[in-house]
């Protein structure tokens, strides 16, 4: 059975679209078949899988508009990863954010898109956007769980409770079923006495399923439109990300 997992958190910068792929692609690397949904009108999950926003007939606004099309319609194949897929993004989603303020079970839209074609897929990851909107309220409706990544800083860490409030609201309202799988501590630099703290203080509260260090590794597929799971196998942060993906995959079964 499919598993719908939103990758989110409303602070900005914390690596969400990173997680994203990496995890997307490390499962997809062990042969499960993927959908990625960028959920974000910045669409840097998009471009980082080597996509062209505007060159896209259809994107992830074509889902939530009031006249949408088929969901298939909407899934690109990933040609350069093998069972990796993606529903893309364009920067029109910011303007279509207002219309579904005004539509009838508007945090359901995008579930209900996505129903269509659950029966293809062992995973759907969506990149969340950087705020506590209703896009990211029709991923938290979406899915059977979240993932959290979060810096390793204090006004990350102090971000959570908020994120933590939706999620509950959610689940009391709109989805009961969905549960926080964990938190990715993220750009964590060892030697940093503050980042030290909050990855105790992390630790404490939340179940922390990896930590990944600030690295330019991170990104350096980017131009390829390969994430560093399979660009730089031999990372570190290579190595934590298929190891984030293969906890997930252990528990979803």
């Amino acid at each position: 059975m499919v598993k719908t997992i939103a990758i989110a958190n409303q602070k900005g910068g914390v690596t969400k679209t990173t997680a994203t792929f990496n995890i997307a692609a490390a499962m997809a690397e062990q042969g499960k078949k993927v959908l990625m949904v960028d959920l974000d009108s910045q669409a840097s999950l998009t471009i980082s899988a080597g996509l062209e926003p505007l060159d896209m007939e259809y994107t992830v606004c074509d889902l939530l508009k009031k006249r949408r099309v088929e969901t298939a319609k909407c899934v690109y194949k990933l040609e350069n990863i093998k069972n990796l897929s993606i529903i893309p993004s364009i920067i029109d989603l910011a303007a279509l954010e207002m219309e579904l303020q005004g539509r009838t079970s508007r945090e359901k839209i995008l579930s209900r898109s996505l129903k269509e074609i659950k029966d293809d897929y062992d995973y759907i990851i969506i990149d969340c956007p950087p705020q506590l909107s209703i896009l990211t309220l029709n991923a938290l409706a979406a899915c059977d769980y979240v993932i959290i990544p979060c810096k390793t800083d204090y006004l990350s860490y102090r971000g959570l409770e908020q994120l933590n409030e939706t999620i509950k609201d959610v689940q009391d309202l709109v989805n009961p079923a969905i549960s926080v799988k964990g938190v990715i501590a993220t750009l964590y630099e060892k030697n940093v006495k503050d980042h030290n703290e909050i990855l105790d203080m992390l630790a404490k509260q939340y179940r922390i399923i990896g930590t990944t260090k600030k690295t330019a590794e991170a990104t350096k597929g980017v131009y390829d439109g390969m994430p560093v799971v399979l660009k730089n196998k031999r990372t570190d942060i290579a190595k934590e990300y298929m190891n984030i993906a293969k906890i997930i995959m252990k528990e979803g079964n």
